[in-house]
């Protein structure tokens, strides 16, 4: 039995966002994420995050997972050797943050491989070999305040599940695991079958490399599964519509999900009302969940 908890795009006025959260617990969630543009205000200002803590314990909600700063200029596998420390320093203080906050799981997408935009011809070897080092440095303060580091699958090159498995073995911590995307893990294995209409192949390109097209990605992850991101698509496009709304396959989802042995908790990262994304997901992970 697993907790569910719900990623939300947060309105900036305090007022509109306590609507929300009031919205949240009608419709009887409990937990929340601690999204990376919450992280980011919270590194403005501490005490943003202590009044929304406040806020949500006051309508009986809490964060239990986050998402790590994010971007082509944020991410661990940032190949630019003049901006890695401060890359580094702002993931340290977020993971100081959700022990704060009693968040266990912080997801990272690891980066972008656009030489385009870095100005540099390098390989992927030279972005994993960043994605290392960075892992390398914030692994100790992830041991030191109990929280667990998920790597995201999406569909750079960066991110394919043979990247993130070699990061794995090159670790072999409990500190570190693996987030499934299901609507990533759509786009990459099924993107094939829709020849100049997939948003994956461009990324590639950039790089100057074939796209490696996924096979049972889900299954791969399911030792190293600490997290979850679930929404649906059209297999072409990242839409994050609610399971049921594309052609993602639900059933073989929550099969591998049942028995991923590391598995944390289970996030509704869809676009929709409050009280449609919590109706579906309580539907869609009824007999899964705990409190």
């Amino acid at each position: 039995m697993t907790p569910l908890t719900h990623c939300y795009a947060w309105p900036d006025s305090r007022e509109a966002r306590r609507n929300a959260m009031r919205e949240f617990a009608d419709a009887g969630a409990q937990h929340l994420v601690l999204t990376s543009r919450l992280l980011g205000e919270g590194l403005k200002s501490t005490g943003f995050l202590m009044e929304f803590q406040s806020d949500l314990n006051g309508f009986g909600l809490d964060f239990v997972d986050a998402h790590a700063l994010l971007g082509t200029w944020e991410d661990p596998g940032m190949p630019l050797e003049q901006w890695h420390e401060t890359v580094v320093l702002r993931h340290r203080a977020s993971i100081r943050l959700c022990a704060a906050f009693g968040v266990g799981t912080i997801t990272f997408h690891t980066g972008n491989t656009f030489n385009s935009i870095f100005g540099k011809q390098l390989t992927l070897e030279n972005y994993f070999r960043m994605l290392i080092r960075s892992l390398e440095e914030l692994l100790p303060d992830a041991e030191k305040h109990g929280v667990i580091l998920a790597l995201e699958n999406q569909w750079t090159p960066l991110n394919h599940s043979r990247q993130l498995l070699r990061a794995m073995e090159h670790f072999r911590s409990n500190h570190l695991g693996l987030c499934y995307d299901s609507g990533h893990g759509n786009l990459t294995e099924k993107g094939a079958s829709f020849p100049g209409r997939s948003c994956v192949p461009p990324i590639w390109d950039d790089l100057g490399i074939p796209v490696e097209w996924e096979e049972n990605l889900i299954e791969k992850f399911s030792p190293y599964l600490v997290n979850c991101h679930l929404h649906d698509n059209n297999g072409m496009e990242d839409q994050h519509k609610l399971p049921g709304d594309g052609n993602v396959d639900w059933t073989r989802i929550l099969a591998v999900l049942r028995h991923s042995p590391r598995l944390q908790c289970i996030q509704n990262e869809a676009h929709g009302s409050v009280g449609e994304m919590c109706r579906k997901f309580a539907e869609l992970t009824k007999g899964m969940l705990r409190k």
